[in-house]
């Protein structure tokens, strides 16, 4: 029976300590990648942001390049005017 006790002390005592120090390191790693999660959405924002943004780019050329055509159109009309 003694040597029962003998050889599970031990055990007990280091699956204490494995426990203790799961309590101790777990909230670091959850803390990492909590801040992972955010860091990514951070990301994820400024994306759609700079998406947006050359969304209204692409837009604005379209319209530039519409008017352009339009007084090429103008241009056109009125040399055809003044012949």
């Amino acid at each position: 029976m003694r040597l029962w006790r003998v050889t599970a002390l031990p055990f007990l005592l280091g699956l204490g300590l494995g426990l203790l120090t799961q309590a101790i390191f777990a909230p670091a790693h959850s803390q990492g990648s909590y801040e992972a999660v955010s860091l990514l959405r951070s990301i994820d924002r400024r994306l759609e942001s700079i998406e947006r943004r050359l969304d209204r780019v692409e837009r604005n050329t379209d319209n530039i390049s519409h008017s352009l055509d339009y007084v090429r159109d103008w241009n056109a009309l009125r040399v055809k005017v003044v012949r």
